[in-house]
């Protein structure tokens, strides 16, 4: 409950956490509100709008933020983890990201597999797509467009002003490859590993309204809504109409669609970075809207977010009479 380990000041509503990839439906609308405005459209190729990596050509931008484009992840790369547990105050590039694991080779709209590199990839049809030519404004366009005034986006480090909002986040994890960073305050890391696929700085409240916003039709036409919401499996990377118990986990454009035993449909995410963890779920029967940020990212095993503490969450607000089953 305190800003710091064995601190004294606690935190609040307004303690801004690191939201992890959370961060990829802000890439998503960005790239959603380009196709709206004609500037291009999702099933384009990485051939007609990033050239410079040929051997990716035909995944489609589509792909890249379903993850279906077979692109491996670039925080899996050993070296990746070499260089950031090194020196995690280097202002990585997105090109530097990228060619971590490029030029792989892949099969795209195969299978599903969670990759940070397409969103990166996304990031850079942003900033060239963009008449402003930079990512960070089409990021700050979204943030202001819907007020959120505890909501904030920088590649690498960010202002006084919000780093004394910002509670301190530790890396309690079994990754050898970080193994260096267990148990460091990483809130003074650079962001530059993460960027559109997880750079972002915010509240419990701001993400919360926004994901009511954005579910309830207010910052995206409804062709690009649908896209949004249209959902591919992640055990079989295959587009499902919704998820079953037999099939309890979609993925749309920055969005996983999830079906927990004994509870509703439900649209969900759970963002990490090295030292926070932020997931909200959205329960469309009720309206109900459930946001939990942690200073902490420990290993999965672990990890009872959503295993134990949202379930303990949604029956209190049940036995209170706010929401049926």
């Amino acid at each position: 409950g305190t800003t710091q380990y064995q601190g004294t000041q606690a935190a609040t509503p307004t303690s801004l956490y690191q939201i992890g990839s959370n961060t990829k439906v802000f890439t998503a609308i960005a790239i959603l509100q380009l196709e709206a405005a004609g500037v291009l459209s999702i099933d384009d190729t990485l051939g007609k709008w990033l050239p410079q990596y040929p051997a990716w050509a035909a995944v489609t931008i589509r792909q890249l933020l379903d993850m279906t484009s077979g692109i491996p992840s670039y925080d899996n790369s050993p070296a990746f983890e070499a260089a950031y547990s090194s020196n995690p105050m280097i202002e990585t590039t997105p090109e530097d990201l990228v060619a971590y694991v490029y030029p792989s080779t892949v099969i795209p709209g195969k299978a599903w597999s969670y990759s940070n590199t397409g969103y990166i990839l996304a990031e850079m049809i942003v900033q060239k797509a963009s008449s402003s030519g930079s990512f960070s404004t089409a990021m700050d366009k979204i943030i202001q467009s819907q007020g959120l005034s505890n909501t904030y986006y920088q590649p690498y480090f960010y202002p006084a002003q919000v780093t004394e909002q910002l509670v301190s986040g530790y890396y309690v994890n079994d990754d050898p490859g970080l193994s260096k960073l267990y148990g460091k305050d990483t809130s003074g890391f650079s962001l530059g590993w993460a960027q559109g696929a997880g750079g972002i700085v915010g509240d419990t409240a701001d993400l919360t309204d926004f994901m009511r916003a954005l579910f309830a039709g207010h910052i995206l036409p409804p062709s690009q809504m649908k896209e949004l919401e249209s959902i591919v499996s992640t055990a079989t990377g295959q587009p499902i109409p919704q998820t079953t118990t037999s099939d309890p986990s979609g993925f749309g454009l920055g969005i996983f669609q999830i079906l927990l035993p004994n509870f509703p449909r439900a649209w969900a995410y759970q963002g990490s970075t090295i030292g926070y963890r932020a997931t909200y779920m959205y329960y469309q029967n009720s309206g109900v809207i459930i946001t939990i940020f942690t200073n902490s990212q420990t290993t999965n095993a672990e990890n009872q977010i959503t295993s134990k503490l949202f379930p303990a969450v949604y029956a209190t607000l049940q036995q209170a009479g706010l929401v049926s089953k």
